[in-house]
């Protein structure tokens, strides 16, 4: 059966039946096999009502579902588990080629998911709890506010090089002290004041986020994480700690 479902026909009943969808933001490609045999194809919404419509045309039957890791999350996966379907999430990486045949389109996509999980040759990712994977989240997002905030801190250095300007302190680490003395500074137009301050006020309001974050994990202030993983497997009480400066808003970077 190709395109769109009609008037939510029974295709099977009583059947082992393989799904494959090809998962995107605006819609999904998807494929159904049984026996051997392609019994659906077609587009639907990017919603999972609109999957278990489809879902719902096989009845008393065993149903496998496969879909690639991606942008999407995994979602779809709680879903369709909850519900009580078998679902693997596919790595793209180890999905298999066919020599010679290196075309690459959604259609094609949902069929070589549904053929291949009907053969047992799918791969599978392990998904984490969804209260792991908030955790990494948190984690990640950390990660890129402190490389944001690092990206601030060197166009800060960049500034001071450009302008001739070296600090008086016997130190350049992010203390207070540093701090305060990079606030004082005169420039020549309020323009380059303004640029300057602004960046300033950026690191301060980032470096603020991971306070946040790290009371959020229940991080002590200056912590740093190995990895993501690692950090997951591992309790509070063994992170790795670095020596802390004057001011628990201002680390070394």
């Amino acid at each position: 059966m190709k395109g769109e479902l009609q008037n939510e026909k029974v295709l099977v009943r009583g059947k082992e039946v393989f799904i494959g969808v090809d998962v995107h933001k605006e819609s999904w490609h998807v494929t159904a096999r049984v026996d051997e045999e392609e019994v659906f194809h077609g587009r639907i919404p990017s919603q999972y009502h609109a999957l278990q419509k489809l879902l719902d045309c096989f009845r008393d039957c065993r149903v496998k579902v496969a879909y690639e890791a991606g942008p999407c999350g995994f979602w779809l996966y709680d879903r369709l588990t909850e519900n009580g379907i078998e679902t693997i999430v596919v790595p793209p990486s180890l999905i298999p080629v066919e020599s010679g045949n290196k075309v690459k389109t959604d259609k094609r996509d949902s069929r070589k998911l549904a053929k291949l999980l009907e053969s047992n040759m799918l791969k599978r990712v392990y998904v984490l709890s969804e209260e792991d994977r908030a955790d990494r989240e948190l984690l990640r997002t950390r990660r890129q506010v402190l490389e944001h905030r690092s990206d601030v801190v060197r166009q800060i250095k960049s500034k001071l090089l450009f302008h001739g300007i070296s600090s008086p302190l016997a130190t350049e680490r992010w203390t207070k002290g540093y701090i305060r003395w990079l606030r004082e500074l005169t420039w020549g137009s309020k323009v380059l004041k303004v640029s300057f301050e602004s960046l300033i006020e950026l690191y301060e309001y980032l470096t603020e986020h991971l306070i946040k974050i790290n009371q959020e994990v229940d991080l002590p202030p200056f912590i740093v994480p190995h990895s993501e993983l690692d950090l997951l497997n591992r309790s509070p009480v063994e992170w790795p700690q670095v020596q802390a400066v004057d001011n628990p808003m201002h680390c070394e970077v």
